[in-house]
């Protein structure tokens, strides 16, 4: 194997895989980087068995194709500290894979390699070939905002009752919907597919998504095809390919959740809600913040009181008329909402104060939050 490239161009594509490259692998290979040369294309691999990515490198200078399993997290490191803005890549009779870059020469061992005469390594765990039409399309810019309004209300911590890590992604006659939970607040978006192939799907995205949306934004395609393959999920945006093991577990049924109406409605400005809350909030005890929310004719107040550092009370106009409520959030949670609304006036819908208070945060996109039961 021998190849020219630019330095810059395969320091981003070793970006693009770097989060499959194992921190603690179980076996060396799922620490390693696979790179294969061949017909003027350079394609870069790395999996750690949950997550799997594959970047594709055009127009590269080829002058003998190969293949070489190296170990990743020092492939990324020296590419990010190569001062050339061209470097020469082989494989040595030794069959170790050696960089020059100008006066930088650096030489890695390999785990594997087409030295050996084998034409593919065997301990390194096989990716999905993408060979056919996908199930679903998704304009891109779709994809991302869906994954921004609901990938922050999953759970960070496993449930043995439900599988809230992941993103709830389902598809049917080419609506979408897409549902973060973490058993105490709940994000829901639907949009349109551009295609789908009809069926009904309902899968668990894992932490691949982050992946996604962390590189894809930059790939030169308006469009994210999706592949349903057995218990994984292919995305591909322009080169990149990203595959993530579907979450396996019972999810919580979101649609008992979610409150259809209510006899409090609050129509307020975001911003001006959020830097209230935000003021209340700089107030409260982290392990248990609190904050009082009282409606009335037109005004609502937001309050927060900590022995240990005072009390704080805001008021905003807001469009309400009733008999007015009070309930207690967590501001956290409340603000999180926000941050990912998609308008600048929001809805909170209210049945009363130990209900579920849904946030109407944009068109089709609804954010669900249970009160806290106490508050002074």
């Amino acid at each position: 194997m021998k190849f020219l490239i630019d330095r810059s161009a395969f320091r981003d594509a070793l970006q693009r895989v770097e989060m499959a490259i194992d921190r603690k692998p179980s076996r060396p290979v799922l620490g390693g980087v696979l790179v294969e040369a061949s017909n003027d294309q350079l394609v870069v691999i790395a999996s750690d068995l949950d997550i799997a990515v594959r970047y594709r490198l055009d127009d590269v200078q080829i002058d003998e194709p190969g293949w070489a399993l190296v170990p990743g997290r020092e492939l990324v490191d020296v590419f990010k500290d190569l001062e050339a803005d061209a470097v020469n890549v082989s494989l040595t009779d030794s069959g170790q894979f050696e960089i020059v870059g100008g006066e930088d020469r650096c030489t890695l061992v390999t785990m594997e390699s087409s030295g050996s005469g084998s034409l593919e390594p065997e301990g390194f765990p096989p990716v999905p070939a993408i060979d056919r039409d996908p199930d679903v399309t998704i304009e891109k810019d779709v994809f991302m905002q869906m994954v921004s309004s609901t990938r922050f209300a999953t759970s960070r911590v496993h449930d043995s009752r439900f599988a809230t890590e992941g993103v709830l992604f389902e598809v049917q006659d080419g609506e979408m919907t897409m549902v973060g939970t973490d058993g105490r607040r709940l994000a829901v978006i639907r949009r349109s597919a551009v295609q789908g192939d009809g069926r009904q799907r309902s899968v668990l995205l894992p932490k691949m998504l982050d992946q996604i949306v962390r590189f894809g934004q930059d790939e030169q395609a308006d469009l994210i095809e999706v592949f349903f393959l057995g218990n994984r999920v292919g995305f591909r945006i322009g080169k990149l390919e990203s595959f993530g093991r579907v979450l396996e577990g019972e999810y919580p049924n979101y649609g008992n959740v979610i409150p259809q109406d209510g006899k409090h409605l609050v129509r307020v400005h975001r911003e001006s809600l959020t830097r209230k809350l935000r003021l209340a909030s700089h107030l409260t005890q982290d392990a248990a913040a609190v904050v009082r929310v009282a409606v009335s004719s037109d005004s609502m107040e937001i309050s927060a009181e900590h022995e240990g550092r005072g009390r704080t009370a805001s008021k905003i106009e807001v469009d309400y008329s009733g008999a007015g409520f009070t309930a207690a959030f967590n501001p956290a949670y409340l603000l999180d909402g926000l941050k990912a609304a998609h308008t600048e006036q929001v809805e909170l819908l209210m049945e009363e104060a130990t209900r579920p208070a849904k946030l109407i945060l944009g068109e089709d996109y609804e954010y669900v939050v249970m009160p806290l039961s106490t508050f002074s």
